[in-house]
């Protein structure tokens, strides 16, 4: 499976928040339309049920987890979400946003799911998967977690495609002008500081991922939706963002630069919107084999 490393100006947009200060972390970002748009179209393919058991993983600040409630009856039996994330800050704010008796907040990560909650009947992994380095292992994690028969849904926007043609333009024009801004100001930009590396994959490369893992022949959906400059503004803001970006470069003083460069690429392109495309997955664990 052919991996690849991202650039600079791509790694660090994810959910998970990195910074305990609310200025930098995920949620601007999670609250633009297209962002609910994306989310709400996923949990609306996994096939909830009233009495689902469901693991919103990754769930942030608690956007998903509060779609995924819309599709539950806290008076049936079985209705229950787990709502599980690596960070204590994000985790907090979810618990600040949700009251519901049929929520359980965890602190953990995918790649330890299974230890973390009981079997389930649906998995929502939402804006993260592209984060995660051993995929083969999260995505086992997730399957065994599942019930014969359950359904995982996952999207991102970090993948090989996700770049509508001519926009790439802009990202490497966003990062320069906040660059110069940095130097303009008398602000060294760090030099040979190496910025995480996320592993993008095609659809089919995640589609061979899963079936390996186990999972019948996943449901493929590309979504594009149009980012306004004030929601790249809002994830140029974002701790993980910015420290990809940017790396060595204080985390106010990044916002500012990026919330620039926004600015000015936007102006010298003359754009009003960007496209940008999103995979959604839906799968399922294979259902026990009928008794004969």
């Amino acid at each position: 499976m052919v991996l690849r490393r991202v650039d600079s100006t791509e790694t660090g947009a994810s959910p998970v928040d990195g910074s305990d200060d609310d200025r930098f972390s995920f949620e601007r970002f999670a609250r633009h339309p297209f962002f609910k748009e994306v989310n709400a179209w996923l949990v609306s393919r996994v096939g909830l049920r009233k009495d689902s058991c469901v693991v919103d993983l990754a769930c942030g600040p608690g956007a998903v987890t509060e779609l995924i409630l819309q599709h539950l009856d806290e008076s049936v039996p079985g209705a229950y979400v787990y709502a599980v994330d690596p960070s204590p800050s994000a985790l907090e704010l979810a618990r600040q946003r949700i009251r519901s008796r049929i929520v359980r907040f965890v602190q953990g990560s995918a790649e330890h799911l299974g230890g973390l909650v009981p079997p389930v009947d649906t998995v929502v992994f939402t804006n993260a998967i592209h984060l995660i380095a051993d995929k083969f292992t999260a995505l086992e994690q997730v399957f065994r977690t599942l019930r014969p028969g359950g359904t995982l849904g996952f999207n991102t926007t970090f993948f090989n495609g996700a770049y509508p043609d001519g926009t790439m333009r802009f990202y490497k024009l966003w990062v320069l002008r906040a660059m110069r801004w940095l130097q303009e100001k008398g602000h060294t930009v760090t030099r040979g500081v190496k910025a995480t590396a996320m592993q993008w994959l095609t659809p089919a490369e995640y589609s061979d991922l899963l079936r390996s893992v186990g999972f019948d022949a996943p449901a493929i959906e590309l979504q594009t939706k149009d980012m306004t400059k004030e929601s790249l503004e809002d994830i140029g803001s974002f701790s993980l963002f910015i420290e990809g970006a940017l790396p060595g470069v204080p985390l106010e003083l990044g916002a500012e630069a990026l919330r620039l460069g926004v600015r000015q690429a936007f102006a010298e392109l003359n754009l009003s919107s960007l496209p940008r495309n999103w995979l959604q997955v839906v799968v399922r664990r294979p259902a026990l084999p009928a008794t004969p």
